[in-house]
């Protein structure tokens, strides 16, 4: 990863593979067209997903995070795609900025990122 990418970079980023909804806004903010998705990077300030469609640059997207371990409830959120690389014909690598989530999911996504990095921590001992 070049410096530049690395000092823009406001949080610490896990690997992990969670499932995620996700579904673009039309104009009304309505969710339309909704389809699943993995994670493959994951920040208290957004996510990279392993899209089966493409996204236009700039895209609202409703998402339903589903944090592993955790009760079957996603966390909901609004986010942004950031950039987007096609990896195949049905996979696109996708950067997804976080723009807003609601207070109390936005506790359980903190505490499970903060609670993911120290178990990376602990088992790097």
């Amino acid at each position: 990863m070049n410096n530049d990418v690395a000092n823009r970079r406001k949080f610490a980023r896990l690997d992990l593979a969670l499932t995620v909804s996700y579904a673009p806004l039309d104009s009304t903010g309505a969710p339309v067209d909704p389809r699943e998705a993995l994670s493959s990077d994951l920040s208290a300030g957004g996510l990279r997903l392993m899209m089966p469609t493409q996204s236009q640059m700039g895209a609202a997207l409703d998402l339903m995070i589903y944090l592993e371990g955790q009760d079957d409830s996603p966390v909901h959120a609004t986010g942004e795609v950031l950039w987007q690389n096609k990896i195949s014909s049905t996979s696109f690598e996708t950067g997804v900025a976080i723009r807003s989530m609601p207070d109390i999911d936005k506790r359980r996504f903190m505490e499970f990122v903060f609670d993911q990095m120290s178990k990376m921590v602990t088992h790097a001992k």
